[in-house]
């Protein structure tokens, strides 16, 4: 066991502050640096969890301190510029999703992290769900056979995050629905089957029921997505379906992903609110019939978070669980949608 302590930072202190949580009840961290835009931001996180070191500007906290890896939960807009910065100065990184606005972006920081040598992963906590773990452990036993059909969702009846800076969203975001919630549901699923390689798209996207409350908010310029859908196909036959929005009209918020494989299939489902009820189950043909079985999770050990298991790879000098280049691939597949939503056609990757 290694007993090695870190000094950690923590950027962008509003969907950071479960960061440091984390951080604050890690063995591993030794010290907590905060900085944020926010002053009054930054003496809530400091005053709740007793940080003295605080800054207002991030080019500063890297030449004061001297820090051994940092979590960045910042603007997307930010990641690149800050996650270079930060790997320049030789420190490692934990990136909020997504990776970046774009793959032009996201390539950039891969080759930065290995130019000077410094980890880097990007913040998909789905996987660390313990359902998911679970699942994950039986689709590598082969209990499902050959996977060929994927179908996952993340669908809110009306979630758009009006807190974020909609009226410039493109531009800061790259993107709704599909880089804000549907990035997390893909890697999901392609983690869950092994990350397959991509061959094909079929995507679109609409802004179908968000519009007039946008303008009733007086954000003028509202031009992202709340609702995208695409349908991939792999190189190895396997279709991928995805489905995000911010708001539609359904039911409750369900968090979803379905997989069908030639020996057994599996639901994970959790409806948001009221209890967040779940239903997570195994369909394996038993004596000849198809038996509906409760996923059973109490054999698998939990993990650490996703923040221990970032902690856990620097002091072990181990690869990262959720690299660089997954979450370029990712990256990439959301481009080619947003690009054959604009192109109304199916897009090839190349």
């Amino acid at each position: 066991m290694n007993n090695r302590k870190l000094k950690v930072g923590v950027v962008g202190l509003t969907v950071g502050a479960s960061h440091v949580k984390d951080y604050a009840s890690s063995d591993t961290v030794k010290e907590i640096v905060l900085c944020d835009v926010d002053e009054s931001r930054l003496k809530e996180i400091g005053d709740t969890y007793n940080i003295s070191k605080k800054y207002t500007d991030f080019e500063k906290m890297l030449k004061e301190e001297n820090l051994d890896a940092i979590s960045l939960a910042v603007p997307n807009f930010l990641h690149m510029r800050l996650s270079i910065q930060a790997m320049e100065a030789g420190v490692h990184v934990l990136c909020e999703k997504p990776m970046a606005r774009n793959a032009a972006e996201a390539r950039k920081m891969l080759e930065a992290a290995q130019k000077h040598n410094k980890k880097l992963m990007i913040n998909f906590n789905q996987r660390f769900l313990h359902e998911c773990q679970t699942l994950k452990s039986v689709i590598d036993e082969g209990k499902l056979g050959d996977i060929y059909y994927v179908r996952t969702l993340w669908q809110r009846r009306r979630g758009v995050p009006w807190w974020y800076p909609l009226s410039s969203g493109k531009e800061v975001c790259g993107g709704g629905a599909l880089i804000d919630l549907g990035v997390h549901m893909l890697d999901r699923a392609m983690w869950l089957c092994g990350y397959p390689e991509p061959d094909w798209v079929l995507g679109n996207k609409f802004c179908k029921v968000s519009k007039d409350e946008a303008a009733r908010k007086g954000i003028q310029n509202f031009e992202l997505e709340d609702m995208g859908v695409a349908m991939f196909r792999m190189k190895g036959g396997v279709m991928l379906e995805l489905e995000a929005s911010w708001a539609s009209n359904r039911e409750n918020e369900v968090i979803s992903t379905r997989i069908y494989g030639s020996k057994g299939g599996a639901v994970l489902h959790r409806v948001v609110g009221d209890g967040n009820a779940a239903s997570h189950k195994l369909f394996l043909e038993i004596g000849g019939e198809v038996q509906d079985i409760p996923l059973d999770d109490k054999g698998i050990s939990k993990m650490p978070n996703v923040r221990q298991a970032f902690l856990n790879a620097i002091v072990n000098d181990e690869e990262v669980p959720c690299t660089p280049q997954q979450g370029l691939q990712i990256t990439q597949m959301l481009d080619m949608v947003y690009l054959s939503a604009e192109n109304g056609t199916p897009v090839q990757f190349e």
